[in-house]
């Protein structure tokens, strides 16, 4: 499982927030965690992150 960078809201920019109940886990790829808490969001290509930021359930802010 890779860990994501966690980062302050504020700066999230041109990206897109996806909540980690709306993230897919049942697509082909990598299972990515959560920086701070390491639970399981999304299972993706790294692709995937090129424009979306993850928000966790701990509140924090995930990108690669």
């Amino acid at each position: 499982m890779i860990e994501l960078r966690t980062f302050p809201g504020l700066f999230v920019g041109r990206r897109t927030v996806l909540q980690a109940d709306e993230a897919p886990r049942d697509q082909e790829g990598s299972a990515y965690a959560c920086g701070a808490c390491r639970q399981e969001l999304i299972r993706a290509e790294r692709s995937f992150f090129n424009d979306v930021v993850v928000k966790c359930r701990c509140g924090e802010f995930n990108q690669l």
